[in-house]
């Protein structure tokens, strides 16, 4: 069975109080842990798609970029018998607002101390991600 390509765009939300740098994860109705995420409209770019996809997911809004840094995760799945190629393109930003989560896609969301965060996400991959957003804010 061929592999199917995906794209998907995302925001790794990160808020600083008190010193310490927190980061929103979502559930994912599956029962998962990630970053939100989504695919991108027609002629939107990826942050634009990125920043969309936050406030549809989560009521939020980005405040400032962290980086220019584009953080890659890879992975490969089976869904409805297709096997799918996916690769998600984040950016880490600053966030601000009262979380609104989308319920037809998310089961829940929770902001964690970015230095737990790493062991709550579900997936390889996205603990790695995690591991890079440490290492941009010198926490690891």
């Amino acid at each position: 069975m061929p592999l199917k390509k995906d794209y998907s765009y995302g925001i790794i939300p990160i808020q600083r109080k008190e010193d310490k740098w927190y980061v929103l994860l979502i559930q994912q109705q599956a029962g998962h842990w990630s970053f939100p995420k989504g695919h991108a409209d027609a002629n939107e770019s990826p942050k634009q798609a990125a920043e969309r996809e936050l406030f549809e997911e989560t009521g939020l809004k980005i405040t400032s970029y962290l980086s220019e840094e584009v953080f890659l995760e890879h992975y490969i799945f089976t869904f409805n018998k297709q096997r799918i190629d996916k690769t998600v393109a984040y950016f880490a930003a600053l966030v601000e607002g009262e979380v609104v989560i989308q319920w037809s896609e998310i089961r829940s969301s929770q902001w964690i101390l970015l230095s737990e965060a790493c062991e709550k996400i579900s997936f390889p991959e996205g603990k790695k991600l995690c591991h890079s957003i440490l290492k941009l804010l010198n926490l690891d």
